[in-house]
C-alpha cells in the first residue's frame, strides 16, 4: 500500500466510524507500523486539513463539529479507479449499439461518479485514458439477448453450433451457467444436456438460438470453478499437468510480472533465468502463448508439451524454408 492509498484508506475508515479507532486497529487495517501511521495522520492534518482528533486510551476519529471533510482531487484508490475506467470502456465499446438504451443510463451514472472525484467541478479526463482491444469478435444483438435472457431467467437453450476446431455443425440443448468475457470475446459456460457435461461455447458461433420452456440445470459454483478454471486458459478442465517454462533473463523482466494462472508458481534462478510453473489440462491455448515468446522460452516439462511446441516451431520453419 503506497502513501496515497494509505491516506485514502485511513479517510475511509474514519469517516465511516461512529466510535474512535484504536492505534492497533488502524495499524492492522492500513498494514503499517506505528510510526508510519503517525506520519500519515500528521500529513493528513498538516497538508490536507483533516480534522483528526485523538482521545487517549480510545483512539482516533474525525471531529464531528468540523465541516464534512473529503480528500481533495481524486479520492478513488488506484484499483477502484481502474475498475471504473474499465467499466466505462466496456459499457461504451464492447458491443457498440447493443442494448444501448439500457447501457447509456448506466454510463451517465458512471460518468457522474468519475466526475465527483475531480476537484474544481471539472470533468474527468476520460479522453486521456486509452484501453486497446485486440482480435475482438462482435456478437450480434440477435445472439446476445436470448443467451443473456435464458441465463438470467434460468431456461434451457436450443441452438446449432459451428465449432472452429473441427468445422462441424451440431445441434445442442444446454443449460446456461454463466457468461464469460475473455480476451475480448464472449463465451457461455453451459451444462450440455446431450453430452451430460460442462462445455464452453463461443457465442458468435451459435445460430438458431431458441429459449426453451424447460428449467436450466444448475451446477454449483464450486463445481464450475473446479471444472472450468483449475487449468490454464478458457477451455481448461481439471488440471492434470504442470507446465515448467524457463524464460531468458531478457524476457524474464516481463514475464515475472505477469499472471498466467491463479495457481502459478514462479521464481528467478541464480543464472538470471525465470522459471514459471503453470497447471493445465488442454495444452492448445498454453501452446499459443508459449509460441509468442519464440526463442526466449523453453519448455522443460512435461515432454509431451515440449514436443507439441517443437512441432509447431518446425512447421513454422518449413513455411519459411519454402
Amino acid at each position: 500500500m503506497d502513501h496515497f492509498e494509505r491516506m485514502y484508506s485511513l479517510h475511509q475508515v474514519l469517516r465511516g466510524r461512529r466510535y474512535p479507532a484504536s492505534t492497533g486497529e488502524l495499524m492492522e487495517l492500513l498494514e503499517c507500523s506505528r510510526s508510519t501511521l503517525h506520519r500519515t495522520i500528521s500529513n493528513m492534518r498538516d497538508f490536507l486539513g483533516a480534522p483528526i482528533l485523538n482521545t487517549p486510551g480510545r483512539g482516533y476519529f474525525y471531529d464531528k463539529a468540523a465541516r464534512t471533510f473529503e480528500l481533495p482531487g481524486l479520492w478513488f484508490r488506484r484499483d477502484e479507479l481502474e475498475a471504473l475506467l474499465v467499466m466505462d470502456h466496456l459499457l461504451k465499446s464492447v458491443q457498440p449499439g447493443m442494448l444501448r438504451r439500457y447501457v447509456d443510463p448506466l454510463r451517465a451514472r458512471l460518468t457522474q461518479i468519475l466526475d465527483a472525484g475531480v476537484s474544481g467541478r471539472q470533468r474527468f479526463p476520460t479522453h486521456r485514458v486509452r484501453i486497446l482491444r485486440t482480435h475482438a469478435r462482435c456478437v450480434p444483438k440477435s445472439l446476445f439477448v436470448p443467451v443473456a435472457t435464458a441465463l438470467i431467467e434460468r431456461h434451457q437453450l436450443s441452438f446449432t453450433y459451428s465449432g472452429r476446431a473441427t468445422g462441424t455443425v451440431t445441434q445442442r440443448i444446454a443449460s446456461p451457467q454463466r457468461l464469460v468475457y475473455y480476451r475480448d470475446q464472449w463465451y457461455l459456460d453451459c451444462w450440455d444436456e446431450g453430452k451430460d457435461a460442462l462445455r464452453t461455447f463461443s457465442i458468435d458461433r451459435m445460430r438458431d438460438i431458441e429459449i426453451l420452456d424447460g428449467a436450466a440445470h444448475n451446477v454449483p459454483e464450486h463445481e464450475l470453478d473446479a471444472a472450468l478454471t483449475a487449468g490454464y486458459g478458457l477451455f481448461s478442465g481439471p488440471a492434470r499437468h504442470r507446465a515448467r517454462l524457463v524464460f531468458t533473463p531478457e524476457r524474464a523482466r516481463w514475464v515475472a510480472d505477469e499472471v498466467w494462472h491463479h495457481d502459478q508458481v514462479g521464481h528467478f534462478r541464480s543464472d538470471g533465468y525465470y522459471e514459471l510453473v503453470v497447471p493445465y489440462a488442454d495444452p492448445r491455448e498454453l501452446v499459443g502463448d508459449i509460441l509468442r515468446y519464440g526463442g526466449d522460452v523453453r519448455v522443460m516439462g512435461p515432454q509431451s508439451l515440449a514436443e507439441h511446441v517443437r512441432g509447431h516451431l518446425e512447421r513454422a520453419v518449413e513455411q519459411y524454408g519454402k
